[in-house]
């Protein structure tokens, strides 16, 4: 069988494939060396082909996850143009499709799995996949929908919240499920068994000032000043010191650099987390904004760190109205989102 898990929800969309993966190794104890894992920007279509037409090793099922690959071929030029075949980059892929689809050519021994992140419904690759796959869909979770399901998961693990903690944790952290999946082991680690108060969770639930910290960072890369100076008015009044709140607008743009350069070396997107120690939930985030900035417009912007670094070592300004300038400054180089073109290096 197929299945297309996609969406927005990376952590649902990463459920959805994990309680697939145990729901057929409850009966093959064999599954694990019979699981291909392919990254869909390097597989080729034979060689997926080659995969899903397998026969299990002594076992009774063969499980393929194939990571990436719709948006990967969404992204091919001249994919949607009618085209001589011979000239139609996506023709190998329609041919693979066809015959993927055709049950007398795939054992009914494969397990298919296509993982993609959010796609659109314009998707060349979607529109031949969604066909012969089970699809399905992980929007994020709505205002209404947060609530339940913190509820839901702090049950299904033994966490024992009150009403006005639920409430607290779907304001703080919003629907990112992988942070509250953090949070919530957290919680239930240190509450050992008793109820968890709401001042429980604002007194250990780190992502309530790191996220107004984001508001900033994320503001000043994308060049909105009236947002980065309201954020960064709000975190002096709540007595965030000037000195680490610079620190955290360098080290976005430091991790801005290490993911722009890591996505161009065409790597994963749990190897981009890793070696640029940005957090796996963020790094779709970081990568967009990387995406919109040249490698000279970079460059710019360290220079800019610099001077603002300087300035207050040499006694010429104080920490507050070095970051307040650097702030203006930054906000006034970003790119827009409709802006300049990238340029290589």
């Amino acid at each position: 069988m197929i299945h297309l898990f996609f969406g927005e929800d990376d952590y649902r969309v990463r459920g959805a494939v994990r309680e697939l993966c145990d729901r057929i190794a409850a009966s093959d104890d064999m599954l694990q060396s019979n699981t291909t894992v392919l990254d869909g920007r390097e597989t080729s279509p034979q060689e997926l082909l080659s995969h899903a037409t397998a026969v299990p090793f002594l076992a009774s099922n063969r499980l393929v996850i194939v990571e990436g690959l719709l948006r990967a071929l969404g992204e091919i030029k001249g994919g949607r143009r009618k085209k001589v075949k011979d000239d139609d980059p996506m023709a190998p892929w329609r041919d693979v499709i066809v015959t993927l689809g055709d049950k007398a050519a795939v054992p009914e021994t494969t397990t298919l799995v296509f993982v993609e992140g959010e796609l659109t419904k314009t998707n060349v690759a979607f529109s031949m996949i969604a066909p012969i796959a089970r699809a399905v869909e992980f929007a994020a979770l709505g205002k209404n929908e947060l609530a339940p399901w913190i509820d839901a998961e702090a049950k299904r693990r033994g966490v024992k919240l009150a009403p006005r903690a639920i409430t607290a944790l779907a304001q703080l952290i919003g629907p990112d499920l992988w942070m509250l999946s953090n949070e919530l082991e957290k919680l239930g680690a240190y509450a050992a068994g008793e109820i968890v108060e709401q001042e429980t969770v604002a007194e250990l639930v780190s992502a309530a000032r790191e996220s107004r910290i984001w508001d900033l960072t994320d503001a000043v890369v994308a060049g909105d000043e009236r947002k980065a100076l309201a954020a960064l008015s709000r975190l002096l009044v709540e007595g965030q010191a000037a000195p680490i709140l610079a620190f955290m607008v360098v080290r976005q743009f430091r991790q801005i650099v290490l993911v722009k350069d890591l996505r161009e070396r065409r790597l994963r997107q749990d190897e981009v987390a890793r070696q640029s120690g940005v957090p796996g939930f963020r790094v779709e985030a970081v990568g967009a904004l990387a995406s919109r900035y040249s490698w000279p417009t970079l460059r710019a912007a360290y220079a800019l760190l610099l001077e603002a670094d300087l300035s207050v070592k040499r006694g010429l300004q104080d920490d507050e109205s070095s970051l307040q300038l650097m702030v203006h400054e930054l906000c006034a180089l970003a790119p827009r989102a409709s802006g300049r073109r990238a340029h290589s290096r």
